[in-house]
């Protein structure tokens, strides 16, 4: 019991403080820039781009200055010439160390907060369209229907030099995955970990009622990762 203390109170000490506990919402209005009103610091995850190393699953390892950018929620890197880029093909890697912080890609890019054993607790964060209203003919927002949503999710990064046409709100998303050693991740819900400890469904079952588990709530998760690598 002792020694279970430790480590459960070793992984809140590690979480990393990229993100805010409270998550953010940003109103980008007619004419503005989206990427005026989500400035850098709100949508990196990183103050600079830090140096990076992508690791490819044909063990060949690529090296350039990265970061993560929130907003198109993928990995930029800066190339020779100065530019921009994304980083194409994601799941070709094993997994990207940007700095000190380590992630993976499995449908979503997941920052590595914590392992225990072979169990690996990922964040994915995103900032995303939440509402899209039409200025009506007072100049006051509408429901109307608008196709700004299709446009500004197109492939590759539309948003640079995007100018919003409607009101457009953004909000932060945080959710939680746990993942194996082989980068193969699920999304942390109930099911999904009784179908992988299905052998400890019981005291799973017991676990997540007893401490009203909240899958959204890091602090949970932290706790959680510490009860599964014990089972």
């Amino acid at each position: 019991m002792y020694k279970r203390s430790i480590f459960l109170l070793f992984c809140l000490a590690i979480t990393q403080t990229h993100f805010a506990q409270d998550l953010k919402s940003f109103k980008v209005n007619p004419g503005e820039k989206v990427y005026d009103i989500i400035t850098p610091a709100d949508r990196y995850a990183f103050n600079d781009f830090q140096i990076g190393q992508g690791f490819y699953k044909s063990n060949t390892v690529g090296t350039a200055r990265m970061n993560y950018n929130a907003l198109i929620a993928a990995v930029e890197y800066i190339d020779e010439k100065g530019d921009t880029l994304t980083l194409d093909k994601p799941e070709n890697f094993k997994h990207i160390i940007i700095a000190s912080d380590t992630f993976f890609y499995d449908k979503v890019y997941l920052e590595q907060l914590a392992t225990a054993g072979n169990i690996i607790l990922g964040r994915f964060w995103v900032i995303m369209i939440s509402n899209h209203q039409r200025l009506g003919s007072m100049g006051q927002p509408t429901d109307a229907s608008v196709d700004a949503f299709t446009t500004l999710s197109s492939s590759g990064n539309p948003l640079k030099n995007m100018v919003a046409k409607e009101v457009l709100t953004y909000k932060e998303s945080i959710r939680y995955y746990f993942g194996d050693k082989f980068g193969q991740f699920r999304l942390a819900n109930k099911k999904n970990l009784l179908a992988v400890f299905g052998n400890n469904k019981n005291q799973l079952t017991t676990y997540l009622e007893e401490n009203k588990v909240n899958f959204f709530k890091e602090a949970d998760m932290l706790k959680l990762l510490g009860f599964l690598a014990g089972l």
